[in-house]
């Protein structure tokens, strides 16, 4: 899987993904899990991913959080990452 492809057909989800972060963070969590909110929006929304069998796929989850705190450098840890190979 070409991650920078699935971002460019799924920005949908990265948005989804995105505001939920943004809401839990304003409820006060400074910590949280990146599958938690995946989990969520795989369950209680009607998102799918494009061109995919998956509704939407967990092994986009870290890149999903990475990217959350790339783009808000003020929440650098709200999601626990590991080193990737």
């Amino acid at each position: 899987m070409n991650i920078e492809n699935w971002f460019a057909e799924n920005n949908h989800i990265w948005k989804a993904f995105e505001e939920q972060a943004l809401l839990i963070y304003q409820r006060g969590h400074r910590h949280y899990s990146a599958r938690t909110i995946i989990e969520f929006l795989r369950h209680h929304s009607a998102l799918q991913e494009a061109n995919s069998e998956w509704k939407i796929n967990d092994h986009v989850t870290p890149y999903l959080a990475r990217r959350f705190m790339k783009k808000h450098p003020h929440l650098n840890g709200f999601f626990e990452t590991r080193s990737m190979k």
